[in-house]
């Protein structure tokens, strides 16, 4: 499932690869529609551990967000595809898909 899937940076911070599915009723309310896959890699540091969070679902079809709430709107790459189509298929990330996304994505919290 890698047709057309697209990444937004919205306002808060958040960045979805998402793939639309066209909905009247929501495109008339400016609200996008579709499976989404948010693109983040947090890491975690406590006094006694640090570790790393990663994408780790893709969701069923619902509201993702308002088009009013996006800063930046881009075509997937292929890194980008792969984590998509990984969490869709209900498939691990590896090491390369953790690594792209802590390069990309990372922050600590």
């Amino acid at each position: 499932m890698n047709t057309e899937l697209e990444v937004v940076n919205l306002k808060s911070g958040n960045n979805i690869v998402f793939k639309e599915i066209k909905d009247k009723f929501s495109n008339n309310l400016e609200i996008v529609y579709g499976i989404g896959v948010s693109l983040y890699a947090n890491h975690v540091i406590t006094e006694k551990s640090n570790s790393w969070e990663f994408s780790s679902f893709c969701t069923d079809p619902v509201k993702l967000f308002n088009l009013s709430d996006i800063i930046d709107k881009r075509p997937a790459n292929p890194n980008e595809i792969t984590i998509f189509n990984k969490l869709f298929d209900n498939k691990k990330l590896d090491k390369v898909d953790k690594e792209y996304l802590k390069n990309n994505y990372g922050k600590e919290i």
